[in-house]
């Protein structure tokens, strides 16, 4: 049926080109624009980020390949980066086709027939052969993109990547079209050690990190400050920095949720989201929000999802060996981005344990998928579990530097968080990793049978 479709599109395309010659003439000359390597063999495509060789390794792959994650995280970047990868791994540029989907002259006829207008012209005038790379930047623009994008990837000598808002590329339509067909990777804003490269300070050993520490430490209260969006960090003005935060926060409530759920009381929603930005690492539930907002329960959850659907937050469950149980508990959130959640928390103080705390969950995130927190006699701010086993327990204890003395609570949850992980998996827990985040403290805690490390957030999250 899908082929058929795609024929009777191609008829017609034949049917009405010498009509809308001027037409398909600017299409031409749009394309040109947008793939300039066409002519030059290179692309300009910013700074490198951590993730580039993870995807770039997937571009021989059959699968459909989706860049997933907020906007403004640098999901267009990437795949410029991919494909200057591609040119230099000696791909000829025509085999290669970039399509921004946000231009103002392909959003006014935003359809399945046009798209495959646009794959036509290309194959007709500028690759007529060979194997074709696609990269469709905002796919969400396209209603019911899934359709021609399956028909194409199981027809045709090509890869398709795609980029598009996370509501968008992680609904369950989606996903039931697209099932076994592709592979997703999120984009976060700016990791720290992406965040200084950014300002031309490569750190790649522990003596670099101490060679060059005042430094080091006076970027790293930047980056709690201000955050990892890209633009964001290239912004050298305090009140541009602000600025562009605002106006981020403004299009994912209003533009993300607002217009793509059809949210008719945007002032509830917009409340919740700065209620949650305020309230980052604290526990809280469906019920207590539906209690402090005065509204339903599934008004509360259908805008606490869509608000962790475009990555605008990430929820901590409760760890649990149960699934059922895990999920009813109580729960923290978190910001994706600390300087976002700075521009427009309802906050009087520097917040600087919650901030931590909040950058290492995001540097997990990007580590990690299944990321819990642990409550049974003792607080475990971070429990990681990779397959069937717990590998990692993390605790943040970000105090003033001078302070070595580390306050009994901080040492109880260890010897006190013992129930869940011991009693079911007894044999395994050796191989946890135990580790105490600290702010400059760096030594080794044994505290009965258990040992930990205590590790400098700015050493942790450059993996040193």
């Amino acid at each position: 049926m899908l082929l058929t479709g795609i024929v009777i599109v191609y008829r017609h395309e034949i049917t009405d080109m010498a009509v809308n010659m001027i037409e398909s003439g600017k299409i031409i000359e749009i394309l040109n624009k947008y793939n300039s390597y066409w002519s030059t063999g290179t692309i300009s495509c910013g700074i490198r980020r951590d993730m580039l060789d993870s995807c770039t390794r997937q571009l021989d792959a059959k699968e459909i390949l989706l860049l997933k994650g907020i906007r403004r995280s640098g999901k267009s970047t990437l795949m410029a980066q991919m494909i200057g990868a591609l040119l230099e791994a000696g791909i000829r540029p025509v085999q290669i086709l970039r399509v921004n989907l946000e231009e103002p002259l392909f959003s006014t006829d935003a359809s399945l027939d046009f798209l495959e207008r646009i794959y036509r012209l290309y194959r007709d005038r500028i690759c007529p052969a060979g194997r074709c790379y696609l990269f469709l930047d905002e796919i969400q623009n396209i209603p019911e993109w899934e359709r021609w994008v399956r028909g194409r990837n199981e027809t045709e000598d090509i890869k398709i990547v795609l980029t598009g808002s996370s509501s968008e590329l992680l609904s369950r339509e989606t996903g039931t079209k697209l099932t076994g067909r592709h592979l997703s990777f999120t984009v976060f804003p700016l990791s720290f050690q992406e965040f200084l490269r950014f300002r031309n300070i490569m750190i790649t050993s522990r003596e670099d990190y101490y060679a060059n520490k005042p430094l080091v430490r006076h970027l790293f209260s930047e980056y709690l400050r201000y955050g990892g969006f890209p633009e964001v960090v290239l912004k050298e003005a305090v009140e541009d920095k602000e600025l562009l935060l605002w106006q981020y926060f403004e299009d994912i409530v209003y533009r993300d949720i607002v217009s793509k759920y059809g949210i008719r009381d945007a002032v509830t929603l917009r409340n919740l989201a700065v209620y949650l930005m305020t309230n980052i690492g604290r526990l809280t539930s469906i019920s207590n929000l539906k209690k402090t907002f005065g509204v339903s329960q599934d008004k509360i959850e259908n805008y606490a999802a869509a608000l962790l659907e475009t990555c605008l937050a990430h929820r901590v469950s409760k760890f649990s060996w149960s699934l059922k149980r895990s999920l009813r508990e109580r729960f923290n959130i978190y910001a994706v981005d600390t300087g976002l959640r700075n521009r427009v928390a309802f906050s009087f103080s520097e917040d600087s344990g919650w901030l931590v705390e909040n950058v290492v969950l995001n540097f997990l995130k990007s580590q990690f998928e299944e990321i819990y927190f642990e409550s049974n006699g003792g607080e475990i701010d971070f429990v990681i579990k990779e397959g069937v086993d717990l590998t990692h327990r993390l605790q943040v204890w970000y105090a003033d530097p001078a302070d070595t003395d580390i306050p009994e609570r901080e040492l109880r949850c260890w010897t006190g968080s013992k129930t869940s992980h011991e009693e079911a998996r007894p044999s395994r827990t050796e191989r946890i990793r135990n580790i105490l985040i600290t702010n400059d403290l760096e030594k080794e805690l044994v505290l009965g049978e258990t040992k930990v490390e205590c590790l400098p957030v700015i050493l942790f999250l450059l993996g040193k």
